[in-house]
């Protein structure tokens, strides 16, 4: 075989992947097809937020509940603040006392105006409510 040939054929095995040099059990290796598919996923992540819906009023609420109990005007509105524990709320009532509904709540330095006291531990709202006076002071919380 010249030179030439030699050369030649050389270059084909190196090609073609038969010539293994210093290799043990060297096969011919057979050209591989490499085939890549993608494939698109897409999370969807739904996050449920809780809402309040606060209800506007215009004007204060009007207390129905029929009154049979005494009242003692103050000689002037006084202003007091809501001293219940943090995270904690006031109770406000449509009469003096826990077995009246509770028409809404009051919370840790919120400021109340009162104008009577009933029972001698109720205090009754400008608007006709009343709060309990043991969470109330004429200082605001710290």
């Amino acid at each position: 075989m010249n030179k030439k040939r030699f050369t030649t054929a050389l270059a084909a095995a190196l090609m073609a992947g038969v010539i293994c040099i210093g290799v043990v059990g060297c096969k011919k290796e057979e050209p591989t097809e490499t085939t890549t598919e993608t494939t698109e996923q897409t999370t969807t992540t739904t996050t449920t937020v809780p809402t309040t819906t606060l209800t506007m009023f215009s004007g204060p609420m009007v207390n129905d509940t029929e009154v049979n109990w005494t009242e003692t005007k103050l000689e002037s509105p006084k202003t007091l603040y809501v001293v219940v524990t943090k995270g904690e709320f006031l109770n406000v009532r449509n009469g003096p006392g826990t077995t009246y509904d509770k028409v809404g709540t009051l919370t840790r330095g919120q400021s109340v105006t009162v104008v009577a006291v009933a029972k001698n531990i109720w205090y009754k709202t400008n608007d006709g409510f009343f709060v309990s006076d043991t969470y109330l002071s004429t200082k605001i919380p710290n």
